[in-house]
Order: C-alpha cells, then structure tokens, then sequence
C-alpha cells in the first residue's frame, strides 16, 4: 500500500458480524444503522456519514457504516457511535476505530458513489471523478462527499429533490417560487438543486448553525458555477428571517429539531409559501405534523400524505393565504 504525507483523517467503522446472515436481516441491521448514521450526522465532531449497502452493485460483503472524523475526535466519537449503536438495540455488529493517512484507502469510499437521475430524471447528481454520459440530463449538481452530510445518496435527502423536481415541472404554470430557503444546509445539495431548477428565483438562501457546513456549502456553490444564485448564512432559522419571507422552505432536519422550530418557520414563511419538512422517522410524523398544524399550516392537498422512502416520512405544508 502507497503512502504519502497527507493530512491524518480518521473513521469509525461498524459492521454486521456475519457474513452468513438473511437478507432480512441484512435489511433489519441497514434500518437501524440508517437510523444511527442520522443521528450521528448531528455531531459537531463528525465530517461525513456513510451507509454502505451489501444488496448494491458492487456493495460490501455486509452491512456497514462509516463515520468520518478527525483523529482529534476520534476516541469520543467512537464512544459516541457505540453508545448511539447500543441505544438502538444494535448488538451483532463490530465497532473499530482507525487513524489514516493513506490515499489508497482514503479513495475506496469512491466506488460506492454514483451518479443519480432524481425527480424521473429531471436532475443529475454526479461525483466529480465520474464524467457526464450520452442521455444523461441537461441539468445536473456536481457534488462529492465531504465534510458536511448531505450527499444525495440518504432517503430524506431524495424525498426533498423529489419534491424541488415536481415543483420546477409545475412551475410554468404555478409559476416559480420567487425566495427559498434550505434550513440546516448541510452540504448546500437542496439549495443548489433548488438554484439550478428554479432559474427565475431571485433568492436561495442556505443556512446552517455549523461553519464548517456554510463553507462546504459555499464550496460546492462555487464548483457548480452557482455562488451568484445561492446565498449562505451562518445560523438558525431567526437569521434566516431577515432575508425572509419564502415561498419554498426545505428542512431536512431530525425531528427533535423540527418540532421546536414550528412557529418561527410558520413566520419566515409567506402567505401561500409551500413547506417540506424532511428527516422525520415513520413513528415520529404524528408529533411533527401536531406541531407543524398547531403552528398554522395545513396539509398540501395537492400532494399525496406523507410521502414515503424506506423508514423516512417527508411533511408537505403550506401557510394558507
């Protein structure tokens, strides 16, 4: 194995023990750490989340996920990863810990991401290492995986493109919404796939509470061609507000944040604006939706309820006029 002087980054890897088990098991262990890997993602210490699934082209031979951090915190993420593991009743699985410095392995993690056609192939999202194709869409967000969560590849993630990519179909006759905004940011994905459907908004406005994720997200703005378009703040929803009000909201958060944030998104959002709430466990929708309806919306009626991936719920709201 090559090695070169490169920055140290660490992971923490967890994986089912056995090779020999079920598919539904397999399904089983992949549910709870899609679960695991949500939470995680939440962690200030935590860089990236990563699920790896045995069942895809060129999968690994069971079920894993990895948790990129720094060798700085890695000893308490690790504790946190193993807590977090427990807590979900998790315990055919192994927890390992490792500081790296080599570019071999720090490139495998490429052959899991591939380029994706979302909203019936409205939109291309695509690594930077892998080319356009004959067929592939005129549109597209070039986006790798890095420091901040959000890549495309997580089911909430894709409930909210959906959701931009049926909106930008509808909007030659709804019209385009005119100021968006992507709460908790991330990476920047929604709020660029909302700047590079919606050309004729005048505003996108990305916020997130972590530096660490604004900068990304300004990173994959500029890679994109898309700094013009896209405003980044560094923040809660409050300081969204200034820049407010919005016709479209994205909020792709867990819902122990979602649900104290009721009112102030129902006031940063214009009269007749549209709401998706994203990020939301199956068991968790009706305590998000009471809070969301208590705060003034309503149900979108055009959209079927809720909108379902795996073991993810999205919320469509709209602030009635």
């Amino acid at each position: 194995m090559t090695t070169s002087q490169t920055t140290p980054w660490a992971v923490v890897t967890v994986r089912m023990k056995s090779v020999r088990s079920t598919r539904e098991a397999w399904a089983e262990t992949l549910d709870r750490l899609d679960e695991v890997g949500a939470l995680l993602a939440a962690d200030a210490d935590v860089g990236g989340v990563e699920l790896r699934d045995p069942r895809t082209i060129d999968g690994p031979e069971r079920p894993e996920l990895i948790v990129y951090t720094t060798p700085e915190a890695l000893d308490g993420v690790a504790t946190t990863v193993r807590t977090t593991v427990a807590a979900f009743g998790i315990d055919h699985v192994e927890v390992s810990a490792d500081v790296r410095t080599d570019d071999d392995w720090r490139d495998t993690w490429k052959q899991f991401y591939r380029p994706m056609q979302l909203g019936d192939g409205a939109l291309l999202l695509r690594p930077s290492w892998i080319p356009r194709q004959d067929g592939d869409p005129e549109r597209e967000i070039v986006l790798d995986p890095g420091r901040a969560f959000g890549t495309g590849l997580h089911e909430t993630t894709q409930l909210c493109i959906d959701r931009i990519c049926a909106l930008s179909r509808a909007a030659t006759t709804d019209g385009a919404p005119g100021r968006i905004l992507d709460l908790g940011c991330g990476s920047g994905i929604l709020a660029l796939c909302a700047a590079r459907l919606f050309e004729s908004a005048h505003r996108v406005v990305a916020i997130d509470e972590d530096p660490e994720a604004t900068d990304t997200t300004l990173e994959n703005a500029e890679l994109n061609g898309l700094t013009a378009r896209v405003e980044v703040r560094t923040g809660d929803v409050q300081d969204a507000a200034a820049a407010g009000p919005y016709d479209f909201v994205l909020a792709n958060i867990r819902a122990h944040t979602l649900v104290p944030r009721a009112a102030a998104i129902h006031a940063c959002t214009a009269a007749g604006g549209r709401v998706v709430l994203s990020g939301v466990l199956a068991e968790e929708l009706d305590e998000v939706e009471a809070a969301y309806l208590a705060a003034g919306f309503v149900r979108d009626p055009s959209v079927e309820w809720p909108r379902t991936r795996n073991i993810w719920v999205a919320l469509d709201l709209v602030r009635p006029r």
